[in-house]
């Protein structure tokens, strides 16, 4: 054999070995936990916690867009339920960022415009069917995610479209980074941040002449533990939201397998299986060392966990919810009791997600979540996978609080 092919097959084992152990798995699963409550009274009330939906499937024909992306059809049929049972008052979603793929909604007319509201209008018409309202939080691709400095105003058009569609609020808006304190049901209140204003690099809210209540990360940080501490003392339970998650087994938190460095363009959508090895790696190496903001390795990524897990560690909410990792996970919390990841709203870029020894439940699989509280404040979480057809299909389930 030459010395070329030596080489040429040398390095194709290193790489290989490379892969193996960054992709290891870990070994120690987290302790299990009830799936359900003891509790039987009725629920009061019910929220869906659906992330990265900003990408939902269309129709080749030009027909029913909802039905078209299977998870906000199985939203659609599952809210209507909520509403059925609970009540419109009590029964509410939350859309956990990257509400618009590839970045937000556009000043310019034409054709990126016209797709960027045609998505965001797709996960309105859901709603509107099922009779939920519903708070957006934004994402980093609603800010543009990075490419102009145009970030600012593509987050306040988007929250321009949801006002005028009468069921669904960008909260925080306007950019400002919350927190921003939402009350449900008697037994609930939900803390909405922006994570993604914190990451942004351009012209956005951020000194005290602004109009936001808070405008800097120490203001923001004072905020959310002050909120905390009153809803704490009220004795509702309270659920933080934002895009970014804390913990996670997903490609953001340096999670990757194989495959991912096998198959790397199914990152941008899962049907792309061109095998690239070798030049796929470049890609998951580079996020090892901190190449994107959005990734658990930068610098700003860990002072964004940090200053938020030191704020809530002052009065832990019940509940961190984010997306961001394109899959559905449950997991035992440090600064929150449960730290939930549901970012599986657009069937077409659905992630893995690698098991930690915090991992109770972890599935690559498009669906949602929701917070059920029952009459004397016990709460369960149960998390949905779709089927192409649509159709909600319980997949896990976990006593929260009894």
């Amino acid at each position: 054999m030459s010395r070329t092919r030596w080489l040429t097959l040398g390095a194709i084992s290193v790489w290989m070995f490379g892969v193996v152990i960054a992709t290891a798995p870990v070994s120690t699963p987290a302790r299990p936990i009830a799936a359900q409550c003891a509790s039987r009274e009725p629920i009061e009330t019910v929220l869906f916690l659906l992330g990265d939906a900003g990408a939902p499937a269309e129709p080749a024909d030009g027909g029913d867009r909802v039905a078209a992306e299977p998870v906000l059809h199985a939203l659609a049929v599952a809210g209507a339920d909520a509403v059925a049972r609970v009540g419109a008052e009590r029964a509410a979603a939350v859309f956990l960022g990257d509400n618009v793929y590839p970045d937000g909604i556009p000043m310019e007319p034409g054709p990126d415009r016209e797709r960027a509201e045609r998505r965001l209008g797709t996960q309105i018409e859901a709603l509107r069917r099922a009779g939920l309202r519903a708070w957006f939080v934004p994402g980093n691709h609603d800010w543009g995610d990075g490419g102009d400095d145009d970030g600012w105003a593509r987050v306040r058009r988007q929250g321009e479209l949801l006002a005028a569609s009468g069921v669904a609020t960008l909260a925080p808006a306007g950019g400002c980074p919350g927190p921003l304190r939402v009350r449900l049901g008697a037994q609930l209140e939900l803390v909405l941040l922006d994570s993604a204003w914190w990451l942004y690099d351009g012209d956005k809210p951020r000194d005290p002449g602004s109009a936001c209540a808070a405008a800097s990360e120490a203001e923001v940080a004072a905020a959310l533990a002050a909120a905390l501490r009153e809803i704490s003392g009220s004795g509702r339970q309270a659920v933080v939201i934002a895009h970014h998650p804390l913990a996670s087994g997903g490609p953001h938190a340096l999670r990757f397998r194989w495959f991912d460095h096998v198959f790397p363009l199914r990152a941008i959508d899962s049907r792309l299986f061109l095998p690239l090895p070798i030049l796929g790696s470049v890609v998951p190496v580079a996020r090892h060392f901190g190449a994107s903001a959005q990734d658990f390795s930068h610098p700003r990524n860990q002072a964004l966990r940090a200053a938020l897990e030191g704020a809530l560690a002052e009065a832990p909410p019940l509940v961190y919810a984010a997306g961001h990792d394109h899959g559905l996970q449950l997991l035992r919390g440090a600064a929150a009791s449960w730290y939930v990841v549901s970012g599986a709203g657009s069937s077409r870029q659905i992630t893995f997600a690698r098991r930690t020894e915090d991992t109770l439940y972890a599935e690559a699989v498009p669906g949602f979540a929701r917070l059920d509280v029952r009459r004397g404040a016990s709460v369960e979480l149960r998390f949905f996978a779709t089927a192409d057809a649509g159709t909600p299909v319980e997949s896990f389930s976990a006593c929260l609080r009894e």
